[in-house]
């Protein structure tokens, strides 16, 4: 009797459930009733159309699931009861990564809060808003500037590994090589101090960062994993707080230091004024130093915990995501060998052959032809494919309506891939970004660093760093592929864009 009794008493929850569920689908879908969709079916929405994502060749079945059923660049698709908004219309851009009740990050992002915590990249709208303004100047061009000594150094460590392989004549794994080059330039700009990754030493550091991102990738990719109630009873759990206490502990040790030496002597580098590090009297800022000495709209320091969560917010964007793109960039080097020429010689003409000779910044600003190349390369291979956001209030974009909850997917892949924005998008065509090209590039179809007010704002560091590591490696070096030509590499992506299989290629010293 009890049996039945709870039975029943199941049943008549999952009725209503189910009533409830259907009549808010049906309400939301009023609302937002001039989105184009296909046809769903009640409950589960269109999870039988994005079955066919599953299986091999998920891009190419993802574009023509996007150009069957998308309309002027704008859709809608319900994943069960959840609606997603998907918008890629130029029109709506820059008001929909403007508007106030656009800024809040979805709960995907949720998956690298153990680790970054409530840093830039994961706060939520009323904390990102104080901690962005209190992190501009940290980017400013003068920072940036002193920062070019670093890429120099750290370049110069890079070089020798490299020749290495020329010499030996062995195949690199390209992200592999440069993602130590990465890490070290990142942790020594934003804490000060080197990991030495390069040196080919064991770091535990580095082992953490890199063993911590493939747990957030398999979180991402397992839909249990990403609630916190089932994640936090496996052992994947227990191993994310293992490197946990050695990534926090890594920072948080280097912060408290820091925070010592900036109490005990107000002389010392931490406190150096902006114009004599552009003099070059001292040893250049790192991110930490502007961080502690940075004051809330209070008027207070910020805590240690809170500059730790930033400071690996940035080692994050800088290490995996930059090299990320160093890999494409020099993976289109190798498919498209005469544009590697070409960047060559345009370094060869602005920093000379001479490899003893530092590149300052403003030989990387003339390095225009590169910085195409750079600029195609993200315009297809983004590092983040797809980014979403969520409606903290109802809101209307142009004609459009977002009810509140709801998540707006936002794709910089798909729109830099679109013919409609770029015509030949397949074609890797760098000229595309010289003055005067036609048709002219419209800055709402090109968003690689998103736009809007929560754009990333590394993005002009980032785009120094990668233009003066390649200029470093393509004035000494010739990259080439494997076999007579480069294999076209498969793509996965899970948050940031990757290769199913890793990306090899040959080098050989230029005489």
């Amino acid at each position: 009797m009890v049996v039945w009794l709870g039975l029943c008493l199941l049943l008549i929850v999952l009725s209503l459930y189910l009533l409830y569920a259907f009549e808010r689908q049906t309400r939301i879908d009023r609302l937002t009733h001039n989105w184009p969709a296909p046809p769903s079916l009640p409950i589960l929405g269109h999870l039988h159309i994005l079955a066919k994502l599953v299986g091999p060749h998920p891009f190419r079945r993802a574009t023509e699931l996007v150009n069957t059923h998308l309309k002027d660049h704008r859709g809608k698709l319900w994943l069960g009861t959840k609606l997603y908004l998907v918008d890629c219309n130029p029109k709506d851009i820059q008001a929909l990564c403007s508007a106030q009740q656009m800024l809040q990050k979805t709960t995907d992002y949720k998956v690298f809060e153990n680790w970054l915590c409530e840093g830039l990249f994961t706060a939520d709208y009323d904390k990102w808003f104080q901690r962005r303004k209190t992190l501009t100047p940290a980017f400013n061009y003068t920072m940036i500037k002193q920062f070019v000594q670093v890429f120099e150094r750290q370049s110069r460590i890079l070089l020798p590994r490299v020749a290495e392989y020329a010499e030996s004549g062995k195949s690199v794994d390209f992200l592999d090589l440069i993602s130590c080059y990465t890490l070290d330039v990142i942790c020594e700009t934003a804490l000060g101090v080197s990991v030495d990754a390069q040196s080919g030493k064991r770091s535990s550091y580095l082992e953490a960062v890199r063993e911590v991102l493939h747990v957030i990738d398999y979180r991402l990719k397992n839909l249990f994993y990403r609630h916190s109630f089932i994640y936090r009873r496996t052992a994947l759990f227990r191993r994310e707080q293992e490197l946990l206490k050695t990534l926090h502990g890594f920072t948080e040790g280097i912060v408290q230091e820091r925070q010592h030496q900036f109490n005990l002597d107000e002389v010392n580098r931490n406190t150096m004024s902006t114009k004599d590090a552009e003099m070059d009297k001292r040893p250049a800022l790192s991110f930490l130093d502007t961080l502690l000495q940075a004051k809330t709209p209070e008027g207070a320091s910020l805590s240690v915990k809170e500059i730790r969560e930033e400071v690996d917010t940035i080692i994050f964007g800088g290490f995996d995501l930059t090299a990320t793109v160093l890999k494409f960039v020099m993976y289109n080097m190798t498919l498209h060998t005469d544009h590697q020429q070409q960047c060559r010689e345009e370094i060869w003409q602005i920093c000379g052959k001479d490899t003893k000779e530092p590149i300052t910044i403003e030989q990387v600003q003339q390095l225009e032809f590169l910085e195409w190349c750079v600029k195609e390369t993200l315009r297809m291979y983004p590092p983040a494919p797809l980014l979403t956001r969520r409606a903290t209030a109802n809101c209307q974009i142009n004609d459009f309506f977002i009810p509140k909850g709801n998540d707006v997917v936002i794709s910089p892949m798909y729109m830099g891939r679109c013919k409609d924005f770029f015509p030949e998008p397949l074609v890797f065509k760098p000229e595309r970004w010289a003055r005067g090209a036609e048709p002219k590039i419209e800055a709402t179809t090109f968003i690689p660093f998103m736009t809007g007010a929560r754009s990333c704002l590394g993005q002009r560091y980032a785009m120094v760093m990668i233009k003066s590591v390649m200029a470093h490696l393509l004035r000494s070096y010739r990259f080439e592929p494997i076999g007579e030509r480069q294999v076209k590499m498969k793509l996965n992506f899970v948050v940031t864009l990757h290769t199913v299989e890793p990306y090899y290629c040959r080098v050989r010293a230029i005489e």
